[in-house]
């Protein structure tokens, strides 16, 4: 009985530290993405001087 529970709990916590490394990948992701939308949108305000 001990030995199932110790191994269901290696399973769970491995599962849970699989989850984590993921989430923190597609934030990383995310944020590069963010970043990249701020400077197309503030080089897509920015008039050149040719419009002026």
């Amino acid at each position: 009985m001990d030995l199932e529970l110790l191994k269901l709990l290696l399973d769970q916590a491995g599962g849970v530290l699989i989850a984590l490394l993921l989430i923190l990948r597609i934030e990383s992701k995310l944020d590069s993405l963010t970043d990249a939308m701020l400077r197309l949108s503030e080089a897509i305000k920015q008039p050149t001087k040719g419009q002026m």
